[in-house]
């Protein structure tokens, strides 16, 4: 392709401009009725000094990556799929932390694990039985178990938030499930739990599958961590903790929204607080509010603002209208702990928030949100990471796979095959053998 920065060029991006302002304009409205109750909200805190007399406590972060399309044969792909872990135990006294030597039984190498995923995308039954198999092997339960376990737990808190004693309810069975769902008003699906293609979402072909099968190892190697001798205080993973929910219905249609939530009920268990951070390209005006905020303050400053919920009967944002945030059982708040750095948001699990952080006494609950805040910035001290946990940091580049690297894999994968007796050229894309990718 010939680019050429003239006249035409630049009549698309006047085109878009125009629309990219237009569509500001018809959000306006609804970020301003919004500000002031933001700017009434928000909170400042006053770091941690980097040497500081502290408990200190164990941190891990997850983060994913690979190649979609390593090789590709026809209708059949082979998809490279990797995490990446890190683990550090702060060390509050001389201000740095230690790395934790532990090795996850998923681990195929000290700080990760990498997988090589094949299927035809077009054909949708064998690819479920892949994702069956494939949370199977890596998570180390039974899919059908982990859809129980979660929609039996969401009945049940839908239950207790309308003031239900749910002590002497017993769940058994997907009857009973389905009696107590009805009752609660939480819509399911009529259809077998474990037949998964006929009410789940297949993602479409190329990227969809990919990123299904990535977040499920993601959390396969969270869920790994956290089964190993180490108390993990903090456990970050990248991305938020959105569900697929349809209009209408309460059951999350994804397979990886279950091992979010199975993993969430399992760290609840070892007292882990699970982390979800993300960019904030999906919140609304999230560069003008960190503008408003800093003419208010009349500078930098760090601060956190916690996002209403429906959940705990709040009046929603109007800038959120149409938009699952926070979502299903989290709690979501923005956060901004440096200048270099845009507004990040956060998730946290919903049931972990009103153990730890909610307090009918308004000011016992804000100093709660403080101490966490100031733990997690103090995570965030890595001068070459400032203002971002530095272990998901570290884990992204443990879990990293150049284009390089890609290539190198597609190639020994390549030749293995011809080791096999297979003709290499079957598995080179015709436009690489002509040069032209």
């Amino acid at each position: 392709m010939q680019t050429f920065f003239d006249s035409a060029l630049e009549a698309e991006f006047n085109k878009i401009y125009k629309k990219l302002k237009e569509l500001e304009r018809k959000d306006d409205d609804k970020y301003q009725s919004d500000l002031s109750f933001l700017l009434d909200h928000f909170r400042i805190f006053e770091p941690l000094d980097t040497t500081c007399k502290r408990e200190d406590f164990s941190v891990s972060a997850v983060d994913g990556s690979g190649a979609s399309d390593l090789i590709k044969l026809n209708n059949i792909s082979v998809h490279l799929i990797t995490a990446g872990f890190s683990a550090d135990l702060t060390d509050f006294k001389k201000g740095t932390t230690i790395e934790l030597d532990i090795r996850p039984e998923i681990s195929t190498y000290p700080n990760g694990v990498t997988k090589l995923v094949l299927i035809r995308e077009d054909e949708e039954l064998e690819v479920w039985e892949e994702i069956i198999n494939f949370v199977r092997d890596n998570y180390g339960k039974e899919p059908k178990e982990i859809v129980f376990d979660v929609l039996r737990n969401m009945v049940l808190r839908k239950m207790e938030n309308e003031g239900k004693d749910i002590s002497k309810i017993k769940i058994k069975n997907t009857f009973e499930l389905l009696q107590q769902a009805k009752l609660a008003g939480f819509t399911l699906y009529n259809k077998p739990i474990d037949k998964f293609h006929e009410w789940m979402i297949s993602p479409r072909p190329q990227t969809g599958w990919y990123d299904q099968f990535r977040e499920i190892l993601e959390y396969s190697l969270a869920y790994s961590i956290l089964k190993t001798e180490k108390q993990i205080k903090y456990l970050f993973i990248d991305g938020s903790m959105n569900m697929l929910i349809s209009r209408n219905h309460n059951q999350p249609r994804l397979i990886s929204n279950y091992l979010l939530r199975d993993l969430c009920t399992e760290a609840l268990k070892r007292k882990t607080c699970v982390v979800a951070v993300s960019k904030t390209t999906t919140f609304p005006f999230i560069y003008k509010i960190a503008q408003d905020v800093r003419i208010h303050l009349k500078g930098e400053k760090k601060w956190f603002f916690r996002v209403s919920s429906k959940e705990l009967g709040e009046t929603p944002l109007r800038l959120l209208e149409g938009k699952s945030i926070p979502p299903e059982n989290a709690i979501t708040y923005l956060f901004h702990f440096s200048a270099d750095l845009p507004v990040l948001r956060i998730d946290f699990d919903l049931e972990w928030w009103k153990k730890n952080i909610y307090s009918e006494n308004n000011e016992k609950e804000k100093e709660r949100e403080i101490e966490l805040f100031k733990e997690i910035d103090w995570l965030s001290r890595d001068v070459r990471y400032h203002g971002y946990l530095f272990d998901l940091a570290f884990s992204h580049f443990n879990a990293l796979i150049t284009f390089k690297e890609r290539d190198l894999i597609a190639d020994r994968l390549i030749d293995f095959f011809t080791e096999k007796g297979e003709d290499p050229r079957r598995y080179i894309h015709p436009r690489k053998r002509l040069g032209l990718m």
